[in-house]
């Protein structure tokens, strides 16, 4: 009887072993440049705070710099509405959202103007160098996840967001902004009085779900919306340090 020489042997095996090795490495290991790097700038401000209007400016030069790995998004907060001017776009859903990150950022109170970029880093939402700096470091810290789809189903009354996820979205949130792009208010009262105050991605509804694979959320009563003027930017936040991970945007289209 004819044997197998120990290397014989060993030859046998060594090829598939490498390749199933090979297979498993491939299956659980990402290229480390997988996922592009993105920023998410929330601006909490308010037509009712005199101080806002540099910083929607800033966030308005911001966006019209074209870099698509930045999303925008202004979130009016409510707390100024007793002031002497009620801000139309404000809601307590947004106040409550930026006393998040007091909370979780142990800043002794909430204020406007304020950015937050990635859920990470907050300052004054007028100082054009921190933000910068802001942006720097996010553009240049590795993401973990990325949409690879992000499309929107208009029915003239509901929008559906459909949505893909890859990467490691465990223990996150998927925060969809439904926003306006572009729109003005000459503001007749408060603090503002008698300016006309130009907005940039103004944020109109907000709603979240826990990350997964894929799925679908609905924005109901966009009737009153003008389709060549709204988008959706869809982002994902780990749910123990709130940082940001991964962003997308889609453009809404007429029915």
């Amino acid at each position: 009887m004819k044997r197998n020489s120990p290397y014989n042997t060993f030859s046998m095996y060594k090829i598939p072993l490498l390749l199933l090795a090979i297979l498993v490495f491939s299956s659980v290991q990402k290229p480390v440049d997988t996922f592009k790097p993105v920023a998410v700038i929330e601006l909490f401000t308010s037509e009712g705070c005199s101080s806002c209007p540099p910083a929607d400016k800033l966030l308005a030069k911001t966006v019209s710099s074209g870099n698509k790995s930045v999303f925008a998004l202004s979130f009016h907060v409510d707390y100024w509405n007793r002031l002497g001017w009620k801000d139309s776009f404000s809601t307590a859903q947004f106040s409550e959202r930026q006393n998040m990150y007091v909370s979780a950022m142990h800043i002794n109170g909430a204020y406007t103007p304020q950015m937050i970029v990635n859920g990470a880093t907050e300052f004054v939402g007028s100082d054009a160098l921190l933000l910068n700096a802001a942006l720097t470091k996010s553009l240049n810290t590795k993401s973990e996840a990325g949409f690879t789809n992000l499309s929107l189903l208009n029915t003239g009354k509901s929008l559906t967001v459909n949505y893909s996820l890859d990467g490691d979205y465990n223990n996150s949130q998927i925060h969809f902004a439904l926003i306006t792009l572009h729109t003005f208010t000459a503001v007749k009262s408060g603090e503002n009085g008698g300016h006309i105050l130009e907005h940039t991605n103004v944020v109109r509804q907000f709603l979240s779900s826990a990350a997964a694979s894929s799925g679908h959320i609905i924005f109901d009563n966009i009737s009153g919306y003008n389709a060549s003027n709204t988008a959706v930017v869809a982002y994902v936040q780990k749910r123990n340090n709130l940082q940001i991970v991964t962003a997308a945007m889609a453009k809404l289209v007429a029915p």
